[in-house]
């Protein structure tokens, strides 16, 4: 099976729809055939729930048989997993492994500890923000900052009219979406252990971004939640559901400057690299919190960046 027509099915995927199921079926034939590569991409679709129910355990399975093949990204994300980055270096630099190494990495990934929930602090109680420290590993933020730098364009913002994505002159900063075709499995499972910190389904998680700001660039004064007098975002809406909750990830910390600045709070936070910032962009009776309006200020030294996750939920249940 040519690793190529594997990338074909895995654009196909990401058209939805009819085009999704009969990747997924190919894909798993393919699979059963004994392609590495149709594996992997398989791998990362059930992480993520793609076309599949979402079942970390079962991803794992389809991560092992494409890294006992010979997989390098299936190898090196299965040690990732695990947290053995000295492996994953190893592999990087070509080093071989012993095959059983494949299947004692598969029962050590600790899926239990990926999904489970991490004590949080209060940033503001109104409204509602809170912080978590260390909720990433410094070599995972590493890697994530790794898979953005190469996929890297200018942000866009939503317009209010046609609901469209756009340049605005309010945001300079420069932005990677990790859709099906640049995400992976480790990837998949920060999501995933996002999804449990939220307590929403994956499908409620919008395509994850890595987030880069240069000295000098930002993204000024804004709201992440959709406004529904505006016609553009009230379609988006009606389709997709509310904005509800955002969660921010700082890949690093090695810059001067760029808090996230909340001006009706007149405050903001910086977090040490690896910590998360959470903020609900509803009222609790679900209406949009203008309260939550920031500022991803500019860095003025060093380069800032941040993993960021928008999470929908539908309308009924944003009022409820």
């Amino acid at each position: 099976m040519l690793a190529e027509q594997v990338g074909q099915w895995r654009q196909q995927a990401m058209r939805g729809g009819a085009d999704l199921l009969d990747a997924v079926s190919r894909l798993t034939a393919a699979t059963k055939e004994g392609s590495i590569d149709a594996a992997y991409v398989l791998a990362v679709m059930t992480a993520d729930g793609i076309g599949v129910a979402q079942d970390l355990k079962a991803s794992l399975t389809h991560l092992q048989h494409a890294a006992e093949g010979g997989h390098p990204l299936a190898q090196k994300e299965l040690a990732a997993l695990v947290g053995n980055w000295r492996l994953v270096r190893d592999i990087s630099a070509g080093k071989a492994s012993r095959q059983q190494t494949w299947a004692q990495l598969r029962a050590a990934v600790d899926v239990a500890g990926w999904l489970r929930i991490p004590e949080g602090r209060v940033f503001s109680a109104e409204p509602r923000i809170a912080t978590v420290k260390s909720y990433l590993s410094s070599p995972a933020c590493d890697w994530l900052i790794a898979l953005g730098r190469s996929n890297l364009k200018a942000a866009q913002v939503y317009d209010a009219e046609t609901g469209n994505l756009r340049a605005d002159s309010n945001r300079n900063n420069s932005a990677a979406q990790l859709d099906l075709e640049r995400m992976d499995t480790l990837t998949a499972f920060v999501r995933a252990r996002i999804a449990a910190l939220a307590n929403v389904s994956i499908v409620g998680l919008e395509t994850s971004q890595v987030l880069h700001y240069r000295v000098g660039e930002e993204f000024a004064e804004h709201c992440d939640f959709l406004d529904p007098s505006n016609p553009g975002h009230a379609r988006d809406v009606a389709l997709h559901g509310q904005r509800a909750l955002t969660v921010l990830v700082y890949l690093n910390d090695d810059y001067e400057g760029g808090e996230t600045a909340f001006p009706a709070l007149g405050r903001g936070f910086k977090g040490r690299k690896g910590d998360a910032l959470v903020f609900w962009n509803l009222t609790p009776e679900g209406a949009p919190d203008w309260r939550t309006r920031h500022i991803g200020s500019a860095p003025t030294r060093g380069e800032k960046w941040l993993f960021s996750q928008w999470i929908r939920i539908p309308l009924a249940a944003a009022s409820a």
